[in-house]
């Protein structure tokens, strides 16, 4: 048969054709033909993002083969890689969805987060602050990400100025908490004591905001007021080694000794693994005339790491004293 006489045939063929058949080998057709484009492998990627991040990979990759300048497969890939651990693939993929389409902003905000996995503060700080720099309008929880991004790199007061951002625009307890944080680690102490207040209103039953505030009142020597906050912590949380240890610090430095060692004491029953604790004790016990105990601490003290007052196990005690316990 020749050529002529086959397409008349098939010509003839599919007319006479039943038109539920024709749609369908029709339909056939145009799904073999869409398994071939990036859009559709795309999808299928997509799809298996929650669910199989590894499979989701293997689709946005073949998309991109079929089409690599894909800019979506490449941010989707990057957050896949992101989620499953591969956080320098992701910073690659979210530099390419970069290179394809710079209006990707977001790919900025992500790169911070890869980064930040790496413990590469200043690029992550770099990569927060062009997205921020990138959106026409940041919101709190922009400023929020850039302010802990500075933290992170030392900048205090450039943190701080997001914080005050962040807290402008939503005022919650979390934004005053963090804005308080900033403030005491600036040494602004006013400040810092004003905003501990603002947070305890919020939030008057969590013991950690009362240590806090007492630490602050122990920078400005308002001693009287700092134990009581640490007594509010107590009897919010009376398993919170801290919180006596800060008692007896602060009865230590205003020389009510006998005092402060009950509460060290109390302080390392909760907490046996804190040389801070055992040291302080010690010194405390010297000065109460105790100096076989005080020996006793400060190597106890210098056993778990804290070498604060270990010089004075060569110039305080005798090795016997030392050895024999």
């Amino acid at each position: 048969m020749n050529a002529a006489k086959k397409i008349a045939n098939f010509t003839v063929n599919t007319f006479f054709m039943p038109k539920t058949i024709l749609l369908l080998i029709l339909f056939i057709s145009a799904q073999i033909k869409a398994q071939e484009t990036a859009s559709f492998l795309f999808n299928k990627g997509f799809n298996y993002i929650m669910v199989d991040k590894e499979t989701s990979i293997k689709y946005f990759t073949e998309s991109l083969k079929k089409d690599p300048e894909f800019s979506l497969a490449y941010y989707y890939r990057g957050l896949a890689n992101y989620k499953i651990g591969n956080y320098q693939l992701a910073i690659a993929d979210f530099d390419k969805a970069l290179i394809s389409d710079k209006n990707m902003i977001k790919c900025f905000m992500y790169k911070g987060f890869a980064h930040q996995q790496l413990n590469q503060s200043t690029k992550a700080l770099h990569s927060f602050e062009t997205y921020l720099e990138s959106k026409p309008i940041p919101s709190a929880s922009d400023h929020l990400v850039v302010a802990k991004a500075k933290a992170a790199t030392g900048d205090v007061k450039g943190a701080l100025s997001h914080y005050k951002l962040a807290l402008g625009e939503m005022p919650s307890e979390e934004n005053l908490y963090r804005l308080f944080l900033a403030t005491y680690e600036n040494k602004e102490y006013k400040k810092s004591l004003e905003l501990i207040n603002q947070v305890i209103q919020l939030n008057p039953s969590f013991y950690g905001y009362y240590i806090h505030k007492g630490k602050v009142e122990l920078m400005i020597k308002k001693f009287d007021s700092a134990l009581h906050n640490f007594d509010l912590s107590i009897g919010l949380n009376p398993d919170v080694a801290d919180s006596y240890y800060l008692k007896g610090n602060t009865l230590d430095t205003l020389g009510r000794f006998d005092e402060a060692l009950t509460y060290y004491t109390s302080a390392i029953q909760l907490n046996p693994t804190d040389g801070t604790y055992y040291s302080k004790r010690g010194n405390t016990k010297m000065t109460l005339g105790n100096k076989k105990g005080a020996c006793l601490d400060w190597t106890i003290a210098g056993k778990l790491g804290y070498y604060a007052d270990f010089d004075k196990i060569k110039t305080v005690c005798e090795q016997t004293t030392i050895f024999s316990k």
